[in-house]
């Protein structure tokens, strides 16, 4: 499985935790940043959630952000072996 796919795949999971791209956007919305059901299919056709809403959804949701934006929360190579 691709990267891209990886992250569209914990996205979808999240969208269907919260029961469907209508609840998910009603759910992101705030005042300061409205959601669409139109922008959360725009971003789960791209396969990444905006990683500026990342940790909302690993919030609501509890999956964690890892899985979600592996491209910016994750622990380089070198840190995780030595961590290990």
């Amino acid at each position: 499985m691709s990267h891209i796919d990886a992250m569209r795949d914990a996205f979808s999971e999240a969208i269907q935790k919260l029961g469907g791209q209508a609840h998910f956007a009603q759910r992101l919305s705030t005042d300061a940043r409205p959601v669409s059901q139109q922008l959360v299919s725009y971003w789960l056709k791209k396969g990444e959630l905006p990683a500026e809403l990342v940790l909302r959804v690993e919030l609501l949701t509890a999956i964690p952000r890892e899985r979600l934006r592996p491209d910016v929360f994750c622990l380089p190579d070198d840190v995780e072996a030595s961590a290990a």
